[in-house]
């Protein structure tokens, strides 16, 4: 599992998908859904946590959060060419 303790805007485009993809692995691990990884030392830093899964999702909202730094913000509407998903 690669579930880095560096700030996002350090890790290029791999790293943030790996750490996102692993992430969500390590929150199913945590979840009891597979039978793989349940021994990884990667998840003693979630399962130290009183409430494991709020401090996985906590760590995915702060990974999401966090745009490259060659990306601006911008104020405006969604453009046609941008896919958008409805929550």
């Amino acid at each position: 599992m690669r579930i880095w303790s560096l700030h996002p805007c350090l890790l290029d485009r791999r790293a943030l998908v790996a750490c996102w993809r692993e992430t969500l692995l390590a929150q199913k691990v945590l979840r009891g859904l597979t039978r793989g990884y349940t021994n990884h030392p990667q998840l003693i830093r979630f399962r130290a946590h009183p409430q494991p899964l709020e401090a996985v999702a906590a760590y995915l909202s702060g990974l999401a959060a966090c745009a490259h730094p060659l990306f601006e913000v911008v104020p405006g509407a969604i453009e046609p060419w941008e896919k958008t998903k409805d929550f």
